[in-house]
C-alpha cells in the first residue's frame, strides 16, 4: 500500500507543502510519485534532489523555477510539461529513465554526457536548450520527437538499434559519423543533424534495413 508521501495526491498534504521550500526539501528524499498538476503554479526554487522518485505527472511542477542540479537516479517516467519552466543545469544522470513527454525539460540547459541507457521514448522539444555532447547511446530508444535535442552537439556514434521514428530536426546541431538504427524507421527532415538528407536517401536506397551506416564523406555506407 502506498503512503501519502509515496504518492502525493491528497489535498491537505498538497496545501501544506505548496510554496514552502523548506518543507518540500525535507520530504523530497521520500517521494516516489508525483501526480499531474500536483504542484502546478507553486514557486519552488533551488535544486531538485529526489533520489527515490520514479514518476512525475503532466505539469506536476509547471511554473516552478528550479535551478541547478537534477538528481533522480531512479526516475522512470516524466510526462508532458512536468518541469517546463525550470532551468536545470549540469549533468542529467537518469539511468533508469524510460519515457519523457513533450517539453518536460524544455527550458533547462543540461550539459555533458546523456546517460539514459533504458530510454524508450522522447517527446517534442524535451531537451530543446540543453547542450549534451559525446556519443548518443540509447540502445532501447524507439521514438524521438521533433527538436528533442535541438541544441545538443553529439558526435561520433549514434547507437539506437531499435529506433523507428525521429522527428524534424531532433538532433539539429549534432554531427554523427556512425548510425545504428532499426528497420523501416520514419525519418523527418534534418532529423540527425549533419548529413541528414544523405542519410535519409542512403537508408531508403538500402531498403530501410536495420543496422549500422558509416559516413564516408559523401554517403552513408551500410555495413553488411
Amino acid at each position: 500500500m502506498k503512503t501519502k508521501i509515496e504518492l502525493i495526491e491528497t489535498e491537505e498534504i498538497i496545501k501544506s507543502i505548496q510554496n514552502e521550500n523548506e518543507l518540500f526539501n525535507k520530504i523530497m528524499p521520500f517521494i516516489k510519485s508525483v501526480e499531474k498538476f500536483t504542484f502546478m503554479n507553486s514557486k519552488f526554487t533551488g535544486t531538485f534532489d529526489c533520489k527515490n522518485l520514479q514518476t512525475v505527472g503532466t505539469n506536476a511542477f509547471y511554473s516552478c523555477e528550479f535551478t541547478g542540479v537534477f538528481n533522480c537516479p531512479n526516475l522512470q517516467t516524466v510526462e508532458n510539461g512536468a518541469f517546463e519552466y525550470s532551468k536545470f543545469t549540469g549533468d542529467f544522470n537518469c539511468p533508469n529513465l524510460q519515457a519523457v513527454g513533450n517539453y518536460a525539460f524544455g527550458n533547462s540547459k543540461f550539459t555533458g554526457d546523456f546517460n539514459c541507457p533504458n530510454l524508450k521514448s522522447v517527446g517534442n522539444a524535451v531537451f530543446y536548450y540543453s547542450q549534451f555532447n559525446g556519443v548518443f547511446n540509447c540502445p532501447n530508444l524507439q521514438a524521438v520527437g521533433q527538436y528533442a535535442f535541438r541544441d545538443s552537439q553529439f558526435t561520433g556514434a549514434f547507437n539506437c538499434p531499435n529506433l523507428t521514428s525521429v522527428g524534424y530536426y531532433a538532433f539539429r546541431n549534432s554531427n554523427f559519423d556512425t548510425i545504428t538504427i532499426g528497420a523501416n524507421a520514419i525519418l523527418n527532415r534534418g532529423c540527425i543533424g549533419a548529413h541528414s538528407a544523405e542519410f535519409i536517401a542512403d537508408y531508403e536506397a538500402n531498403g530501410k534495413l536495420a543496422g549500422t551506416y558509416v559516413w564516408n564523406g559523401e554517403h552513408w555506407i551500410y555495413q553488411k
